[in-house]
């Protein structure tokens, strides 16, 4: 008796994992491979039960994976897998350009990707209503290769920048000043629409890096071709290129005026009033270096604006200017702003450590020089500052 029942339990056991094997079989089973060109027809019963196929393109190019059904409403995703995980790449649940592909209707799916060699991808395709079931034609077909498949770009943006405000100064490599407009809110606002030769067409929006599995370069040269009004003489075009593949186009970016001005100032050595270049002026938002002159300009629109002088061996001093409406009162250069010199250890005193510096390490004129204008310099410090504005 104990063995027929030892007997009954392994049997059962068996057939639990006979059962258990076939059931995994059956659902590798259900991922079909698809062979290029070729219609391949199931049946498939609502909303929830998709057909799955899998496919490993042998070279590299644009591949539409297509439904012709005469029942409606049918739909599909593309997905890779990586490390047991999938991710959804793509999805249609409608033609684009049905006739160019001989559906039977308008509702038919179409997915077009760019398809890398050797890399294996999962089609799912069922219909997007419980109600709907019944035969379900798919088919992939090949477009071209990766240079042949995009006929033309196109961009559209209705952002504008505002000039001077939208961005920092920056140096160019002749060494000139000039300002870097940040160009993310054009980005942002930016639609790339991408026709291809066989008649359909996508679109990317808010600066996106891909397209239909292609990426997207957003490329500006700022740097040698700076930016300027379309009004501005030195205006030669403020131009973004958007490039998928071979194929390219530009956009001209257009800067607003909008009522600022621009105001001029300078900075000299509080002590001998002599022009101080190479200082850092910092007012709203901006670091500007003034020139052999000592003199510096930054454009705002109207108001009472605080800034800071700062750099090497100076301390650091507070100022105020305003931006006027008229103007001709916008030029500051025949009132420098003067600042202390002499900080050479860096700790906002101008004291007997400096002096130990300076006989250090300049030479006996240098040493000389700066000695006389250390006598004028002594006791110093950030809380007398002349001007100092806390």
């Amino acid at each position: 008796m104990k063995k027929k029942k030892i007997i009954a339990f392994v049997t059962a056991i068996v057939l639990i994992i006979c059962s258990f094997t076939s059931g995994m079989f059956s659902a590798f089973a259900k991922t079909q491979k698809i062979i290029l060109g070729t219609e391949i027809i199931n049946t498939t019963d609502g909303n929830d039960d998709k057909l799955w196929y899998y496919f490993t393109p042998e070279q590299t190019g644009m591949y539409t994976f297509l439904s012709f059904n005469r029942i409606r409403f049918g739909e599909a995703y593309l997905f890779e897998k990586e490390n047991k995980e999938y991710t959804q790449l793509a999805y249609s649940n409608s033609s684009p350009n049905w006739e160019y592909y001989n559906q039977p209707n308008a509702d038919q799916f179409c997915i077009s990707y760019q398809l890398e060699a050797g890399k294996t991808y999962y089609y799912a395709a069922g219909w997007d209503s419980s109600r709907t079931s019944g035969e379900l034609t798919v088919k992939l077909i090949y477009e071209g290769s990766e240079q042949d498949v995009i006929d033309r770009l196109e961009v559209n943006c209705n952002a504008e920048l505002t000039w001077y405000t939208d961005g920092s100064w920056k140096t160019d490599s002749a060494g000139e000043p000039y300002f870097f407009y940040n160009y993310s809110k054009i980005l942002q606002n930016m639609t790339v629409n991408v026709y291809y030769k066989n008649g359909s067409m996508s679109s990317v929006s808010a600066g996106g890096s891909t397209v239909d599995g292609y990426s997207i370069i957003y490329n500006q040269t700022q740097a040698e071709n700076h930016w300027y009004p379309k009004e501005d003489e030195k205006y030669t075009g403020n131009i973004i290129t958007v490039s998928i593949l071979n194929k390219s186009t530009q956009y001209d970016v257009t800067i607003n005026q909008n009522a600022l001005f621009t105001v001029s100032g300078a900075v000299c050595d509080y002590v001998s009033n002599e022009p101080l270049s190479g200082a850092t002026v910092s007012i709203n938002g901006l670091d500007i270096t003034t020139d052999e002159k000592g003199q510096f300009s930054f454009v705002s629109a109207p108001g009472f604006y605080s800034g800071k002088i700062s750099g090497n061996n100076i301390i650091t001093r507070s100022f105020n200017i305003t931006v006027d409406v008229n103007n001709d009162n916008n030029n500051h250069t025949d009132e420098p702003i003067g600042v202390v010199v002499g900080d050479y250890v860096s700790d906002g005193i101008i004291n007997a450590k400096d002096y130990a510096y300076i006989l250090k390490n300049f030479t006996d004129s240098k040493q000389e020089a700066e000695s006389s204008k250390f006598s004028s310099q002594m006791n110093f410090t950030a809380d007398n500052y002349p001007g100092l504005i806390l």
